[in-house]
């Protein structure tokens, strides 16, 4: 019985590293080379699969446009990572077809809604830059908000927009927003895994320490403010086990 039992894990292990491995081939292989832009994301599953995911794809239309989504199913493991596969696929989509940040977030909702048959459901923000202008088209659908920094004026705020999560209620409401983001300005996309961090003592990393974080360092590039975001959150972690996914990605234009 023991040597079934055995046997019964080992294959399960690999079935997971199996499932690993196609849920991260569903991930960019590399981040969008933007000349003026410097683009890096991090990706690490508190599992061996997770929930969490972001996406980088070119949008038609006779200038360049590139669609930027960060999203976070709500679950771990494997029944996540089977709705992540199926939610990033609609939302991609959605998206490819053309429609602005927000309507593609309402169609998507309707196509979750109508294929899933689970009680899961996701948060997502999804965003549309013109690197030429630096105008950023986005929506929120109950995802944490990102943070921009404004280099003229050294200072960091949240891209607020009012939205509500997918793949629960029919007929929601998204804002849509843009702004434009200058030259030296940074953009941090990121899932609830990074101030929802815990330490030792049950304590979360929280957005004050994040925004902190961000702030001091983006006067970098971009590499080294998602190192430096990496670094501050396991010396906060350093000594309990990581509960979440942790996924972010860094957007900067060119000083």
């Amino acid at each position: 019985r023991l040597r079934q039992e055995e046997v019964q894990r080992q294959r399960l292990q690999e079935e997971l590293a199996v499932g690993r491995q196609i849920q991260l081939s569903m991930l960019p292989k590399a981040c969008p080379i933007i000349p003026g832009w410097q683009v890096v994301a991090v990706y690490q599953a508190a599992r061996m699969v997770g929930g969490d995911f972001y996406d980088f794809f070119e949008l038609p239309g006779a200038s360049r446009r590139v669609g930027m989504l960060v999203a976070d199913v709500a679950d771990k493991g494997v029944p996540a990572a089977l709705f992540m596969a199926l939610s990033r696929t609609v939302i991609r989509t959605t998206a490819l077809s053309g429609r602005g940040a927000a309507a593609a977030l309402l169609r998507a909702n309707q196509l979750i809604l109508n294929d899933s048959q689970s009680d899961l459901f996701l948060s997502a923000f999804y965003a549309i830059l013109e690197p030429e202008t630096g105008r950023l088209l986005y929506a929120n659908a109950g995802h944490n908000r990102p943070l921009w920094y404004r280099a003229a004026t050294s200072s960091v705020q949240e891209l607020r927009a009012r939205g509500i999560i997918l793949g629960v209620f029919e007929g929601i409401t998204i804002e849509e927003r843009r702004i434009v983001v200058e030259p030296g300005d940074v953009l941090l996309f990121y899932t609830d895994g990074i101030p929802e961090g815990l330490n030792a003592e049950q304590h979360m990393l929280g957005m004050q320490r994040l925004a902190e974080v961000f702030r001091r360092n983006a006067h970098l590039d971009a590499p080294a403010i998602s190192g430096a975001i990496v670094d501050a959150y396991n010396q906060f972690t350093a000594d309990t086990e990581q509960s979440d996914d942790v996924t972010f990605f860094v957007v900067k234009r060119d000083g």
